[in-house]
């Protein structure tokens, strides 16, 4: 079971207010009240801990179990989407469009041609990414 701390903890991440994730969890506010008040396991139902758990994970908190460090918790990272990775190509692309690498050498010209092959690195680890994402979505 989660700990008060973990429900406090994890709505300050949230920046959701006590009476936000009552509303989203279907319970009263002195329940989540009563529940982030207890210093270990919360004086609530099993029923009612769970509907905290399962609204504040579907929000992105991942709840760290007691392994010797502490329990705690944390935000799942979020994925970036199909539509934001190719936004952000688009972007590399104009930006690989104006870095100037032609002309007689010099230390610019070098300097800017490291600068483009970094950019298209980059643009080249995200269409990865979006071709992953895309090869893993059902069809």
């Amino acid at each position: 079971m989660i700990s008060g701390a973990q429900i406090r903890a994890a709505r300050a991440f949230l920046r959701w207010s006590a009476e936000a994730l009552a509303k989203r969890s279907r319970l009263g506010v002195a329940t989540v009240r009563r529940a982030e008040a207890a210093e270990g396991e919360p004086p609530i139902t099993l029923a009612n801990a769970d509907a905290l758990r399962t609204v504040l994970e579907a929000a992105g908190v991942m709840f760290v179990d007691e392994n010797g460090g502490g329990a705690g918790v944390r935000l799942k990272k979020k994925p970036l989407a199909v539509a934001e990775i190719t936004e952000k190509i688009h972007a590399l692309d104009e930006k690989i469009a104006t870095i100037p690498v032609e002309g007689p050498p010099s230390p610019e010209i070098g300097m800017n041609r490291l600068k483009k092959a970094l950019v298209q690195n980059e643009r080249t680890k995200l269409k990865n990414r979006r071709a992953k994402i895309k090869k893993s979505e059902p069809k």
